[in-house]
């Protein structure tokens, strides 16, 4: 018998997010996550008969995302394209030059029962958003990073995939360790 959970899972908890740059072989732990937001963008198809709207459907055509939380140093330099190209070692710039990387994202969320996990994956992304710097001493937290994320299609059209892991337990072990939408989760 599998795991009892809620069957509307409410997401209450997002954690253990992991990053894979395009080209890498092993990802990396993300950071720490205070917020993530998954929005797709759709354009809605109408059909109309003798001018009456009779049915109507949204087809998604594009996605993005939206972190809120801290980051690994070395992973965001990755991401925004921070370097050290041309300089003296140990200093890094960002400017017109700068590219970022492609990679894509893993996370596990949780509802407020804890009852099971599920797995959440961003085939394709690349940041939106540039560098925002804010440093305001005397506060009582940590200030947090912004990004923001296009998300794009792989080669299956798919901008997100998920699942449980009680329901997908062998691929559940390596859904944070490399990511891969063709060797992990199409059927054969």
């Amino acid at each position: 018998m599998g795991v009892q959970r809620d069957t509307q899972f409410s997401l209450y908890k997002i954690t253990n997010m992991h990053i894979l740059f395009a080209g890498e072989e092993q990802s990396k732990k993300f950071g720490c996550t205070g917020e993530f937001t998954i929005e797709s963008e759709v354009k809605k198809v109408v059909k109309n008969c003798e001018g009456v709207e009779k049915e109507a459907r949204a087809k998604v055509e594009s996605a993005k995302a939206k972190f809120v939380g801290h980051v690994e140093k070395d992973v965001l330099r990755k991401i925004y394209g921070i370097d050290t190209k041309g300089l003296k070692p140990g200093v890094y710039a960002y400017g017109v030059n700068s590219l970022g990387g492609k990679f894509s994202l893993t996370a596990e969320c949780y509802d407020l029962f804890e009852t099971d996990k599920l797995l959440i994956a961003l085939p394709v992304c690349s940041v939106t958003s540039g560098i925002e710097i804010s440093i305001k001493n005397g506060e009582d937290t940590v200030a947090e990073i912004e990004l923001e994320f296009s998300l794009g299609a792989d080669e299956n059209s798919e901008f997100y995939y998920e699942g449980f892991a009680s329901e997908i337990s062998t691929l559940a072990e390596n859904w944070h360790k490399k990511f891969d939408p063709k060797a992990m989760v199409q059927a054969g």
